[in-house]
């Protein structure tokens, strides 16, 4: 029978072959048909061996609940929800995202365009999977799948793009890309060699002379081959994607790194500039620099629990363009093109593409965009306690910070006159994640030494 604890808040993801093998692809398959009602589902995979393995079963399952499954082949998790969305159709990616090898999985949007997480569907996906287990003891693998054309796909994509960024404004940058081995680099070849920039390629094919590394960008080894680059040829900026692309991080000219909190910051200005006076959603982690940006050029913070799935479903229940997590993901709304168009996606190129187009601009390097921002607002970084009750750390905290303005929405988050905190459980491991946000070194430093002293 299949671990029920491969079904996650916001994806399934489970070691191939003793958590996710092809039987279970092809039972998950089936239930999210089932649970789909029919109709037409767009799959694709990454690159991954594993992924490669359950891909045509878990489609054989789609098809046998009677729905129309079309396979666009290997691509970014971004260009196969963008894909569905223009085909108003639901959508499927086999991928473990930034996992180990070992692992695969699988992330679903629904035929209206909402992300599917746990309490968005997942939870009833699990249980037509194991009723689907009992009761199907013979899997048919017998029906043709058809391939899709991603060249279509990218040609809308192309014009999506378009309505945010005037590509012909791009231009005279030296750009070092990192696609980590990843799906993201058939797309980010096709958007970056049509802009007259100079472009290093590292992780874009096998055996190109550059070492693999972990699929997750956020880890400073996974930049390493990146930041030696920027610095030792000068580029402009560095950009690294996870294995599914469907995160963007980057590093200025000097090779530092771009905190994705700056980075948002950043972007949200960006799109109040072309966009006047809308709602943008941040995530709940660090929402204080994000907010007095996001006001200060006109518009609205809408705070939501971080994960995707709450991301993308809250930008699509109030209509909103445009939100981003401290983790590198960004989310787009196709309304922001055409009127009446809801349909949420996660984006991790258009992000890279606006950010030069405002450096061009300005005439700016990013260090230089980056330089008020970085200066005003400090961070602690996210620290990781091996904390297996969050409760009564919560309830400790409560207590000791009582006279300050609290929210509960994504944890614990709690604000100062010059600083914030944000305390939350981890989702899939015994921690408790710490995220502290400052004015000045001294008040950063005090507090998360007094947080640390609270919480251990």
């Amino acid at each position: 029978m299949i671990n029920p604890k491969i079904f996650r808040e916001y994806d399934v993801r489970g070691i191939y072959p003793a958590e996710l093998d092809e039987k279970a692809a092809w039972s998950i398959g089936y239930a999210f048909g089932v649970w789909q009602k029919g109709g037409k589902i767009i799959v694709a995979r990454d690159k991954r061996e594993t992924s490669e393995k359950i891909t045509d079963d878990f489609i054989q399952g789609l098809l046998a609940a009677g729905c129309k499954a079309e396979f666009l082949g290997v691509a970014s998790t971004p260009l196969l929800f963008f894909a569905a969305g223009k085909s108003k159709a639901a959508g499927a990616m086999v991928t473990a995202s930034h996992n180990p090898g070992a692992y695969t999985g699988i992330k679903f949007c629904s035929g209206k365009g909402e992300y599917v997480g746990w309490s968005s569907g997942l939870a009833e996906i699990l249980k037509l999977t194991q009723e689907a287990e009992k009761k199907i003891k013979v899997r048919p693998l017998v029906k043709k799948i058809k391939n899709l054309d991603q060249q279509k796909y990218l040609a809308e994509y192309l014009k999506f793009i378009g309505s945010f960024v005037n590509l012909k404004n791009i231009s005279g940058f030296n750009l070092a890309l990192d696609t980590s081995d990843g799906a993201g680099s058939e797309l980010a070849s096709f958007v970056y060699d049509k802009l007259s920039v100079e472009t290093l390629k590292i992780n874009f094919a096998p055996n190109d002379g550059y070492a693999s590394h972990d699929l997750n960008p956020m880890l400073e080894e996974s930049r390493k081959i990146l930041k030696k680059e920027v610095k030792k040829n000068k580029f402009d900026l560095g950009l690294i994607w996870d294995g599914d692309a469907d995160r963007c991080l980057m590093l200025d000219e000097k090779g530092d790194f771009v905190d994705p909190y700056y980075l948002n910051c950043l972007v949200a200005q960006i799109i109040l500039a072309k966009k006047k006076k809308i709602n943008l959603v941040i995530d709940a982690r660090l929402p204080v620099g994000p907010s007095e940006i996001i006001k200060s050029h006109g518009g609205k913070a809408v705070i939501s629990r971080s994960g995707t799935s709450n991301i993308c479903n809250l930008m699509l229940k109030k209509k909103i363009v445009f939100g981003c997590e401290n983790s590198g993901h960004y989310f787009f709304n196709f309304n922001w093109k055409t009127a009446g168009s809801n349909f949420v996606y996660g984006d991790a190129i258009i992000p890279s593409l606006l950010v030069l187009e405002y450096l061009a601009k300005n005439k700016l390097s990013m260090s230089q965009a980056l330089a008020d921002l970085r200066s005003k607002y400090l961070l602690s970084g996210e620290i990781n306690l091996v904390i297996k009750n969050f409760d009564a750390v919560k309830a400790k905290l409560q207590k000791k910070y009582s006279k300050f303005k609290m929210e509960e929405i994504d944890g614990l988050s709690v604000f100062g006159d010059d600083w914030f905190f944000n305390v939350r459980p981890s989702n899939t491991e015994p921690l408790v994640r710490l995220n502290v946000e400052a004015r000045d070194k001294k008040t950063l430093k005090s507090l998360q030494e007094e947080l640390l002293g609270v919480v251990k």
